[in-house]
């Protein structure tokens, strides 16, 4: 007895649709899927810090005796306004590119310090004509410890308005280029610190500390977004070259498997359409020699060329057929290989049997397919080369947890031995490459005068 073992090696993916390619590359990926997110969230902001100039102007109108603010409020919300116009402009014009949207950043920072000196000068303006600091215009005007422009700090404009630009640089440029987007944010509130603090020892020793806090505050959200925006272009650069591979591995697989189905063809031609023209050519030799000498014999040769040419002829239509026609995905798995072992039977006037134990499986196109081709190919095997006289196939499905699939195809035909073991005769070189490409085990077993077996199993993921 010889038994074969064949394990398989390597586990397709099924579907051999190639995924779209994605941007390689951080920018790519933030150039076509962040940048319109980016000027999104500049708009937004550029909105709250209006909406937030509107309730101080309502505050002042409603609280204050003086409407002296109002008129800061309003000069100082206009860089706002002036960028506010450009943001909504930009995806009409196509103005989406990372360098114009870094323009943008900068822009927005530079908007938030000015309108805070706007604002700081100005109540020192207002206060100093009424002959007052800026301490004792609020004491005077103002019945309750709440500032007139909600979220504004009374010294370098409001720490969340001018710290969002900087976490989107950040964010852009990466965990480095967040260092610079702090460092210059940080350096427009020392110059709107500079140009606003009076000269006096208290007040520079009390804004500097409120602008040390707020420079702190400033590098640790910016280098801790850019950190995680770092975090998350590593993993998405990961999954393109993940899915990059799998579509390579995917073409590669397609193509060998193209390459094999030609082969696979090329072999069924030459073992039945090619033999059974030779065939025809011998015997119309050999009719030709006896047509004159023995017209009786030459006509019973004759007979048989007709008879192969009929054979032949029903080998052609099969093969075609076999081509057209997509059994697996028409029937399913255990119909098509029923149907196919019913008509090797009819065609070579073998008794067949078919089983099946459990529920149909459940597999993608690609591994039906292979497995259909391997049953296929080892039938093939029996009809031409067993001298068999039944042929029974078995096809069981175990339960859940295992979801092993296993077919058998029997028959007692003539068998082999080892040596005689013929890779390219019998086709197994087709199917062991079927098996390895689906992680599929196939296994003959085969004794001289009392038939072979072919087994293929499957652990379906």
């Amino acid at each position: 007895m010889v038994a074969v073992q064949l394990p398989g090696k390597v586990k397709a993916q099924g579907d051999t649709n190639h995924p779209a390619p994605l941007v390689s590359g951080a920018q790519g990926a933030i150039q076509f899927t962040g940048m319109k997110q980016v000027i999104s969230l500049i708009r937004l902001t550029l909105l709250l810090r209006i909406a937030t100039s509107i309730v101080g102007v309502l505050v002042v109108l409603t609280f204050l005796p003086t409407t002296a603010p109002v008129y800061i409020e309003l000069a100082a919300v206009v860089p706002s306004l002036l960028l506010l116009v450009v943001v909504f402009i930009a995806p009409l014009r196509g103005w989406e590119t990372p360098r114009f949207v870094k323009g943008l950043l900068v822009a927005a920072i530079v908007a938030e310090a000015l309108e805070a000196v706007i604002s700081r000068l100005g109540l020192q303006l207002v206060a100093a004509a009424s002959g007052m600091d800026v301490g004792e215009f609020y004491r005077r005007n103002v019945g309750f410890p709440v500032e007139w422009s909600l979220m504004r700090l009374p010294l370098n404009g409001p720490l969340l308005f001018i710290t969002i630009p900087a976490v989107l640089g950040g964010w852009i440029d990466g965990k480095k280029g967040s260092l610079r987007w702090a460092a210059f944010t940080v350096l427009m509130t020392l110059l709107s610190t500079i140009a606003t603090t009076s000269p006096e020892f208290t007040q520079w020793r009390l804004n500097i500390g409120v602008f040390g806090a707020q420079a702190i505050v400033v590098f640790i959200t910016t280098f801790f977004v850019a950190t995680l925006a770092d975090q998350q272009r590593a993993e998405q650069t990961e999954i393109e070259t993940a899915n990059r591979k799998l579509a390579e591995q995917a073409l590669v697989r397609e193509q060998l498997a193209t390459s094999r189905e030609r082969v696979r063809l090329a072999r069924d031609l030459h073992d039945t359409l090619a033999h059974t023209l030779a065939g025809l050519v011998v015997q119309a030799n050999v009719v030709d020699t006896l047509f004159g000498k023995d017209p009786v014999a030459a006509r019973r040769e004759l007979a048989r060329v007709q008879s192969v040419a009929r054979q032949g002829l029903l080998d052609a239509r099969a093969a075609i057929s076999d081509l057209r026609a997509n059994i697996v995905e028409d029937l399913g798995l255990a119909s098509a290989l029923q149907r196919q072992l019913e008509m090797m039977g009819q065609r070579a006037g073998l008794q067949v049997d078919f089983e099946r134990s459990g529920d149909e499986p459940q597999l993608d196109k690609a591994h039906a397919e292979a497995l259909f081709r391997i049953v296929q190919e080892a039938l093939n095997n029996v009809e031409r080369h067993a001298n068999a006289s039944h042929v029974s196939v078995c096809m069981e499905q175990n339960p859940l947890p295992d979801r092993i699939l296993t077919v058998r195809i029997k028959d007692d035909g003539i068998g082999f031995e080892e040596t005689a073991l013929d890779d390219e005769r019998f086709g197994l070189r087709g199917m062991r490459e079927r098996a390895e490409l689906i992680g599929a085990h196939l296994r003959i077993d085969s004794i001289v005068g009392a038939g072979t077996t072919v087994s293929i199993t499957y652990r379906q993921e």
